[in-house]
């Protein structure tokens, strides 16, 4: 299944967090169509309090400059979700973002709303397309399936 409601049927073993954000510094700082989706493609994996202060600082230095709801979307559920899947640091360092994601959402109505603002978290890579850019930005030493570091997403990009 590509979406789903079960926390445990989307949860990568061996995940690392940490190099996954290095990805998606890089794009978000190239911007574009998509370039919220590494972040969207991590969203309901376990994060740190540190991690989610940097998720945090990469939300708000990018989220006024979308243009496309797609992306506004995007970046505004993996907040959500990461903050409603979250413990108490997490919450803490995402909170700020979490209320704006919350607003942003509301205003753009439909899906968008729903998966930020509804009674109900959708997980999971929600078809074969979020399915592939998962496998090539997220990094998950040991899985063939995915990037085995970052240095590997750079490679694969240069």
């Amino acid at each position: 299944r590509y979406l789903t409601h079960d926390r445990t049927k989307v949860i990568l073993k061996g995940v690392d967090i940490d190099q996954t954000l290095r990805v998606a510094d890089a794009e978000l700082e190239e911007g574009g169509w998509g370039s919220v989706l590494t972040v969207w493609a991590i969203r309901d994996q376990r994060i740190s309090g540190e991690q989610a202060g940097k998720i945090a600082k990469l939300y708000f230095a990018h989220i006024d400059s979308l243009e496309r709801d797609f992306n506004i979307w995007h970046l505004t559920w993996a907040v959500a979700n990461m903050y409603r899947h979250g413990d108490t640091n997490v919450k803490e360092e995402l909170e700020r973002a979490y209320e704006d994601a919350q607003r942003r959402a509301r205003s753009l109505g439909g899906l968008a709303d729903k998966h930020v603002n509804g009674d109900k978290l959708y997980m999971g890579d929600a078809h074969i397309g979020g399915r592939a850019y998962a496998q090539r930005h997220v990094v998950v030493p040991g899985d063939e399936h995915y990037l085995q570091s970052f240095k590997e997403y750079e490679k694969n990009n240069d």
